[in-house]
């Protein structure tokens, strides 16, 4: 005996495939919940239930249920150097965005001018590697981020798009940004 469950307005056929039993059946909202037997002993048994719709779940939780593997990510991949120069991009970017705002902020919140400041660092008396380490720390960001723009103008203009200049012009701008990097702090 087969035992099928079917949802509303659909169109079954009952039979053992046999051109005699073939009988097409519409089944009316009204059939459901009910059981009916076609064909005596021998017949089909056919309940209709109401379609339920299955339970709301997020992507993950739908994938671990279904026992699929997670996608590999960052673990699975070696860091390519066209990706880190573009992490490096955004980094720099944002460190340009914060150096910025707090001279804008300095210049409008602080009470005297920026001579004032400049003498007060002056009287530090900090040393030449000092300065030196903290003008590489101001210059590296601004170096990085420019000639790596250059590159991404480039790239936009439809240049440089194969592999192998991809890796040649990342590895060039990292050259133009420590030159230009040493060439800010020795000023």
């Amino acid at each position: 005996m087969c035992f099928r469950v079917i949802r509303a307005n659909q169109h079954i056929l009952i039979g053992f495939f046999r051109y005699e039993r073939l009988n097409p059946i519409r089944m009316t909202p009204g059939l459901l919940n009910q059981v009916c037997y076609k064909g005596g002993k021998s017949g089909h048994q056919i309940k209709y239930l109401p379609y339920v719709p299955p339970c709301e779940q997020d992507h993950d939780h739908k994938n671990m249920n279904l026992r699929r593997p997670m996608s590999p990510h960052l673990t699975v991949y070696a860091p390519t150097l066209p990706a880190m120069t573009s992490i490096a991009q955004r980094a720099t970017g944002c460190v340009l965005t914060f150096n910025a705002l707090c001279l804008a902020w300095g210049s409008l919140f602080l009470s005297n001018g920026v001579e004032t400041y400049v003498s007060m660092i002056q009287s530090l008396n900090l040393g030449m590697v000092t300065c030196l380490i903290v003008k590489l720390i101001l210059a590296a960001p601004f170096a990085f981020h420019y000639w790596n723009g250059i590159r991404y103008v480039l790239w936009n203009s439809g240049r440089m798009l194969e592999m192998k200049q991809v890796y040649d012009t990342s590895k060039k701008a990292m050259v133009a940004a420590a030159i230009t990097t040493a060439l800010f702090a020795i000023i």
